[in-house]
């Protein structure tokens, strides 16, 4: 009896033994990584770490453009009618007004400065008159600067008021008019209120007329907002590509000389008005200012080929080429030598302006392909791709999806990429390939739709890489069965990409996921450009700060820190399929490491002394990585930066003291185990000791 009591209590202390073991385990959630320094990629290009643009208020009108007047040349009529025909999507940007009763200001067709009229304002001596816009915002104190260019006769006093919301503040400046020409009338100011309004009056007889106004703080850099231009920075981006659905209606001649006369136009892809103040000149500066290697977007939507060779021959060509010698006397006599071009933007799309079917496209791509090569036979070429990924994703933007079942097949009339490839493979070096995977929503195949999931954390994170991961899989198919895609060393160009819905710390461990599946592809991926949404690349910003977001602390981490030698990692533990179809929202093998539910990246650095170990923890609890290091020792001192929290939708406030930030700290006793924060993004740097070299 008392030997069985014995046995029974061993077994209890056995089994108790073992679920306090589970629960330590659980607790401590270790994950068995291995890291094989003698396997590795090719290089990480800087150009992965690269931002895609469009001119829409999410980078220059009204954002990093530091002017802060809406319409500023009168595209629209100066009235107090609320509705604006055409309608203006851009509704967040100012609305010109009378000072005073309408009837005293006048849409003049006969006096222009630029566009189709100029603002003819009738004066009395009782009362001034003009036009104001309000809702502006001033830094008190900041210094300001801007003109007013107009037509009046000799004598008169335009008057620029700021007057305060609260009437506390106001600001009045006098500028006398010297002569009866159009002139412009520069003023500057310190601000001593908030929250403003804009005038532009005069008292007297007659008439005066306005051509333009522009306001601006006085430390723009070269017309830039100079506080988002110090975050962008810090990004340490690669590239910019400029381009997007604005392409596809968006004539360069529009945007290049003296920027006052540059006609506001309409644009039709994103219904706004555009101001044309940003045009080739301005993106280039852009681009010198943050170091960044150009890439520009034609019009290959309404747009011909001989407008997109001639916009070569402007940027590329010689001072005594027509083009040349236009840039030159814009005030650029050198050639700016951009590399990067794309043709077309999502030309496959029923939304894109030109949109036509594959078999008269991959004819255009050609034309466009000859034509610029021409100009520049130096230049890398893009091609406007999707995979049958990409075409069957975005069949939920489009208002009828294709007939053909969902997913595509390769070589059917909806692979637009393996279509292009297969026709016109000599006449581009990269083809793109944009994906906007959405949270909770996984494509049924049977009903042909998307159906909302509720996605795990790790699942809804997962999205974005595992459509990374499709795009190289269709890639290899090409790679596979279109010999020129190999023989010609064509490549993906991933030139829009992030969650579609993507917001806060969430966003940025997905966005850090997406890094990491770029990395396990660099024989496919040699560029990336992260699409910017409501602001600059993971910025937000109000008139006067900025504050980087989570999204763009990750890329600067990886820009920062990340190794460039990607080296193999594996462990024990696979990443689960998520809900989806195959070849259509998901690829055929998940993406991200063996190591669930942690994603593990690493790479060399270029000398190969130290190794960094990029992680990703979505999970809410901390997770203890046990690593073995294959063909080199690692030292146990070194450094690491998090990103972390503990709310997902945490962003940082402009003007506010930051909630979310990139924490340096030093890694003691590392060995071979490496510990990582819940709900984080971890970049460990560790010195190598002893380095095999292998493969």
């Amino acid at each position: 009896m008392i030997k069985k009591l014995c046995f029974i209590i061993c077994i209890c202390l056995a089994f108790q033994q073992r679920v306090n073991a589970q629960s330590i385990n659980q607790k401590e959630a270790v994950v068995d990584v291995t890291i094989d320094a003698d396997h590795k990629g090719p290089v990480i290009s800087k150009l992965v770490y690269g931002q895609f643009i469009e001119l829409l208020f999410n980078y220059f009108e009204g954002g990093l453009w530091a002017e802060m007047l809406g319409d500023r040349k009168f595209f629209y009529p100066v009235n107090s009618n609320e509705k604006l025909i055409p309608g203006n999507s851009r509704n967040y940007l100012g609305r010109w007004k009378p000072l005073g009763p309408d009837a005293f200001v006048k849409m003049d067709s006969a006096n222009v400065y630029t566009g189709e009229h100029s603002v003819k304002v009738i004066m009395e001596n009782k009362a001034a008159h003009g036009i104001q816009q309000g809702g502006l915002t001033f830094f008190k104190n900041k210094a300001y600067a801007g003109y007013v260019i107009v037509k009046a006769k000799k004598g008169t006093t335009i008057n620029i008021n700021i007057t305060a919301d609260d009437n506390l503040g106001n600001l009045s400046i006098a500028l006398p008019v010297i002569t009866s020409g159009f002139h412009k009338y520069p003023f500057k100011f310190r601000a001593t209120t908030g929250k403003a309004t804009f005038q532009v009056s005069a008292k007297g007889n007659g008439f005066f007329n306005i051509g333009a106004v522009s306001l601006m703080p006085a430390d723009n850099v070269q017309g830039f907002r100079a506080d988002i231009l110090h975050d962008l920075r810090e990004m340490n981006l690669g590239i910019i590509r400029w381009g997007g659905n604005a392409s596809s209606g968006y004539d360069w001649r529009n945007g290049i000389g003296e920027r006052d006369k540059r006609a506001p136009k309409y644009d039709y892809a994103w219904s706004a008005m555009e101001s044309n103040d940003v045009g080739t000149d301005e993106y280039m500066t852009l681009c010198k200012l943050l170091n960044v290697v150009p890439y520009i977007g034609v019009n290959a939507g309404f747009g011909e080929a001989y407008s997109a060779a001639q916009w070569v021959q402007y940027v590329n060509g010689a001072a005594s080429t027509p083009m040349g010698k236009l840039r030159a006397q814009n005030g650029h006599p050198q050639p700016y030598n951009v590399k990067w071009w794309g043709i077309g933007n999502e030309m496959y799309g029923e939304w894109q302006l030109g949109h036509m079917p594959i078999k008269y496209y991959v004819i255009k791509h050609e034309v466009f392909a000859r034509e610029m090569k021409k100009q520049d036979p130096s230049i890398i070429l893009v091609a406007s791709g999707a995979s049958p990924f990409e075409m069957g994703a975005t069949s939920v933007y489009v208002s009828h999806p294709e007939i053909a079942h969902v997913p595509y097949s390769y070589g059917s009339e909806q692979d637009w990429s393996g279509n292009l490839l297969a026709r016109d493979a000599r006449y581009m070096n990269f083809i793109a390939e944009h994906l906007y995977p959405i949270s909770d929503s996984a494509y049924n195949e049977k009903t042909q739709r998307f159906d909302h999931v509720n996605d795990s954390l790790p699942q809804r994170i997962r999205r974005l890489p595992n459509r990374i991961k499709g795009a190289t899989e269709a890639f290899e198919q090409y790679l596979n069965t279109i010999p020129e895609v190999k023989s010609r060393n064509i490549l993906m160009a991933m030139d829009e990409w992030r969650m579609k819905d993507g917001w806060g710390l969430e966003d940025a461990l997905a966005t850090a996921e997406g890094f990491n599946e770029i990395a396990r592809h660099t024989d496919i991926i040699k560029m990336s450009a992260y699409t910017s949404t409501s602001a600059p690349l993971g910025l937000l910003y109000n008139a006067t700060a900025s504050a980087m977001q989570p999204n763009g602390l990750v890329i600067k981490l990886y820009a920062d820190h990340f190794g460039s030698i990607p080296v193999m990692v594996s462990g024990n533990a696979d990443q689960p399929q998520i809900a989806g179809t195959t070849g259509a929202d998901r690829p055929a093998v998940s993406s991200g490491s063996s190591t669930y539910p942690l994603d593990v990246m690493a790479a060399l650095t270029n000398d190969g002394k130290k190794i960094t170990i990029a992680v990703v923890n979505p999970t809410r609890q901390t997770q203890t990585l046990h690593i073995l290091y294959k063909n080199i020792s690692i030292a146990a001192d070194g450094q690491k930066w998090t990103i972390a929290g503990s709310d997902l939708k945490a962003i940082n406030v402009p003007g506010a003291k930051p909630t979310i930030g990139i924490i340096p700290s030093a890694v003691k006793n590392a060995g071979q185990v490496l510990i990582t924060w819940p709900l984080s993004v971890t970049l460990f740097e560790l010195n190598i000791n002893n380095y095999k070299t292998g493969k």
